[in-house]
């Protein structure tokens, strides 16, 4: 026989009720699972900033705010193009190292001071830089490019070089889906300039079929922060979530063991 049917009515309606005033506070006791946040990264590693699978300066800190968040992370890679699609349709929640620029600002939500985004609260500060073929007449002087006659190659997918392109007025080729084959292109004479990331160029130009031919001008393009961005929707439906998370990045970043950390993995990405 059940314990229930051993009892009196009244012992039986007294245990009920006690079984059911207990129970809204056990389960009120269970921690709540984690707030998922789905970052999805370009598919070709950044180096040492971030990889598709999170590795990287940006990746650690992204990881180690969602820890003191109370968030969890999961990184993806994918085309940059196929990343903001992604976003836009909330099969990822945002990017990990988003540019401030117009062509994101439509779907995306960034820490803000005021109605500029927060450089405290940035990832990182990047640079993209001009490299040319060796003897080349072509310069830029920090605001426009001169003896210019061929386009200037950028990288597939690369929002923010493209629209600060676009507002210069230059004729470009962005076709090439990486900086290794812009830089082929370039020694090919099929452009007069390329713009990519400072440290995978830096790198490119270390191998021997690049040292000779291709040189990087000493001004950069752009020297820019770089963003946690989340898609506006997942911003709607966490804002303070979000908001401690940026928090928490702006925080760490100016630690004295991340900046320790940091500074170890750009030296060793400048050698």
């Amino acid at each position: 026989m059940s314990m229930l049917s051993t009892l009196r009515p009244h012992g039986a309606l007294f245990l009920c009720t006690f079984l059911l005033s207990i129970l809204p506070s056990a389960q009120a006791a269970a921690p709540a699972p984690p707030l998922l946040l789905r970052l999805c990264v370009d598919e070709r590693p950044q180096l040492p900033f971030i990889t598709p699978d999170g590795r990287g300066t940006a990746g650690e800190l992204i990881r180690m705010a969602a820890g003191q968040s109370g968030m969890e992370v999961a990184f993806h890679g994918a085309p940059v193009s196929r990343c903001r699609e992604e976003i836009r349709a909330g099969v990822a929640d945002g990017f990990a190292t988003a540019p401030y620029t117009p062509s994101l600002l439509g779907f995306m939500a960034f820490p803000m001071a005021g109605a500029e985004p927060d450089s405290a609260r940035a990832i990182m500060v990047a640079r993209a830089m001009v490299f040319r073929r060796k003897g080349s007449a072509l310069d830029w002087d920090g605001r426009q490019f001169r003896e210019r006659s061929l386009p200037v190659l950028l990288p597939f997918g690369a929002a923010m070089l493209l629209d600060r392109m676009q507002s210069l007025g230059v004729p470009h080729d962005d076709k090439g889906k990486t900086l290794e084959m812009n830089f082929s292109k370039l020694a090919a004479q099929r452009g007069d300039a390329a713009v990519g990331a400072e440290y995978a160029g830096m790198a490119l130009l270390a191998q021997p079929r690049f040292a000779a031919r291709l040189e990087m001008l000493p001004l950069p393009f752009s020297e820019q922060p770089y963003f946690l961005g989340v898609s506006s929707a997942y911003y709607s439906a966490h804002p303070a979530a979000m908001e401690r998370m940026w928090d928490a990045v702006g925080r760490i970043r100016q630690s004295a063991a991340y900046r320790e950390y940091y500074q170890k993995a750009v030296d060793g990405a400048a050698r």
